[in-house]
């Protein structure tokens, strides 16, 4: 029986193909972040994390969160932030969600305001 050794290189490559068919999971803004003039310019959703820029027109103040959704728009997980922008201000916010939440079954995360 012949045995076949496999060059580390094929196995980089190989692993690096596969990582790559991920697709990135987008982060949409909900109405109420919309209503208060909040905007995105970029994301980052990595794992259990994510980062987004966002810019604001006017003075904001409240809790944000980011709403992990599924295929059927449930929501499965939730991860929080304070937010506190000055008029005309911009930031970038961090979400790290539980290590329970079974990121293969995410979608997309959506940003909202905790309802007052």
């Amino acid at each position: 029986m012949k045995y076949f050794a496999v060059s580390p290189l094929i196995v980089f490559l190989f692993l690096s193909l596969i990582s790559c068919t991920e697709k990135e999971k987008p982060v949409t803004l909900g109405q109420s972040v919309s209503e208060k003039k909040v905007t995105m310019t970029s994301f980052k959703a990595e794992g259990l994390k994510i980062d987004v820029y966002l810019i604001c027109e006017e003075a904001v103040e409240g809790e944000l969160l980011a709403k992990a959704l599924n295929a059927s728009g449930q929501e499965i997980g939730r991860a929080k932030q304070n937010l506190n922008l000055m008029k005309d201000d911009a930031k970038l916010v961090s979400f790290s969600f539980d290590s329970n939440l079974e990121s293969d079954k995410v979608i997309k995360y959506m940003l909202d305001f905790r309802r007052e």
